[in-house]
């Protein structure tokens, strides 16, 4: 019975040994050693199939273009007859060895024919790769195919253009010509001290869009307009034209004769664009001597990162005096008067200047308001508002310089709002040192509804509990 047992128990091993030896999946190695495995129940059927030819996708570079600092690359793709579709990068030669990697995050393309793929910040003289790979029937990736080339020097060369003068300088006083979304030149309506009066300039631009003063035509007669920045003084050499209309960029020189063939620009406002955050706000641009400023006071609530600077009202004197990171007040806590007469900052938000005034601009020093003051003339006429009411008792200014300063007071635990339509109080960034006193103080700018003159506090100054107002002035 015993060896019955055990007969029964063998052949039960021997079948389940034999059970387990029968394949159940479907093993595919590939030649770079990568395995696939499928389930056998899972497989329908096998079959096999021949890919005739390579299955490649070649890349012939037609032309490249400067497109700004970009490069614009012209390419025709030619698809094998095996080959249903391709992935495409271009990379420089430098990065070569990472085509596969970079062309795996690359879609699916199955144009040919001439295509164009854009090249930020190309380098001139730079090699480059264009790396495809193109795909069979079944998806399965054929070779790699590369193709190199060098990007061309940047051709600076531009054709003869026209600038329509404007009669309309209303929305600002400093007009940019474009081209081709290029700041070429600059239209100026400018404080001339000479005539003691106001002259349209066409300036031409550097490469980074700054107007070259040595090489400004006036429109209103032809002359020559030549600035020496160092001392902010101007030469002035009257023309023979009558007023132009038009004058014409050639070879970077503004001229006044029109050339055979010209291309148009675009001329329009040149305005501050301020962001911060979700703020959003455009100030006009005047151009007086060799400095440009803001035609209007700074109205910004936040700081340029975006945050939020603190904003006290009249009733809050004491959370006003307290504070020492910066804030502002609305005149009256009334916003109608924003628009004319911007905010009033207290002195923590001038020594935190860098985070106050917008990117490429700054708070002016008292030497840069002096600057401001030598060449627009001491008189404050020069540089008030000749808009009615914007000074009280009709001492509106003629503004012949554009810096338009309303009479936009002042504020202090002490006055409260005091001033509007008698007095404009513009911070400097000059500490004024009392050595009778351990409060900081800044020296200011002021001006009077009856003071003749713009009136600098070099020797006296205003703690930073006092809330005046700000114009900034560019950097270059």
């Amino acid at each position: 019975m015993k060896k019955f047992f055990t007969l029964i128990a063998l052949v039960a091993f021997t079948l389940a040994s034999y059970a387990q030896t029968t394949p159940n999946r479907l093993i595919v190695t590939m030649k770079n050693g990568d395995v696939t495995v499928y389930n056998i129940a899972d497989v329908d059927s096998l079959s096999f199939d021949l890919i005739e030819g390579d299955v490649v996708a070649n890349a012939t570079v037609n032309a490249i273009e400067w497109d700004g600092d970009n490069g614009n690359v012209n390419m025709n793709i030619a698809m094998s007859d095996a080959a249903q579709g391709y992935r495409i990068v271009i990379l420089p030669a430098s990065e070569a060895e990472n085509a596969a990697e970079a062309l795996a995050a690359c879609p699916m393309s199955d144009t040919q024919g001439d295509v164009n793929m854009v090249i930020e910040n190309m380098v001139a003289g730079e090699t480059y790769v264009i790396a495809t790979v193109a795909y069979d029937k079944y998806g399965i990736a054929g070779d790699i195919v590369t193709t190199t080339f060098v990007a061309p020097e940047k051709d600076t060369s531009m054709p003869a253009l026209s600038i329509a003068i404007p009669t309309d300088f209303n929305d600002c006083w400093v007009q940019r010509v474009m081209y081709n979304g290029v700041k070429v030149a600059e239209v100026c309506k400018e404080y001339i001290k000479e005539f003691d009066d106001q002259r349209v300039v066409v300036y031409p631009c550097d490469e980074e869009g700054y107007a070259i003063l040595t090489k400004g035509v006036s429109a209103n007669d032809g002359g020559t307009v030549v600035w020496d920045e160092a001392t902010n003084t101007v030469v002035y050499t009257a023309g023979n034209s009558t007023a132009l209309s038009m004058v014409y960029l050639v070879n970077g020189e503004i001229v006044i004769s029109a050339p055979e063939s010209v291309e148009p620009t675009l001329v329009e406002a040149d305005l501050l664009v301020d962001i911060r955050g979700n703020e959003e706000i455009s100030y006009q641009i005047v151009k007086i001597g060799t400095q440009y400023w803001l035609a209007e006071n700074l109205r910004a609530t936040k700081w340029i990162d975006g945050t939020s600077i603190p904003k006290y009202k009249s009733t809050q004197s004491a959370e006003w005096n307290a504070n020492t990171t910066g804030a502002y007040h609305v005149y009256a806590d009334d916003d109608e008067y924003i628009p004319i007469y911007g905010l009033l900052y207290n002195g923590y938000c001038i020594a935190n200047a860098e985070m106050l005034a917008p990117e490429g601009w700054e708070v002016p020093s008292m030497d840069q308001w002096t600057a401001l003051r030598t060449y627009g003339g001491p008189v404050a006429n020069n540089f008030k508002s000749d808009t009615d009411y914007s000074w009280n008792l009709g001492k509106e200014g003629n503004n012949v310089t554009g810096f338009n300063v309303w009479a936009a007071g002042l504020y202090s635990s002490a006055t409260g709002d005091a001033d509007d339509g008698a007095d404009a109080w513009y911070w400097t960034t000059t500490p004024y040192e009392d050595p009778l006193s351990t409060t900081p103080t800044l020296q200011m700018i002021r001006f009077n509804q009856t003071s003749k003159n713009m009136v600098r506090y070099t020797t006296s100054g205003h703690s930073y509990t006092f809330g005046h107002s700000v114009r900034c002035i560019r950097k270059k």
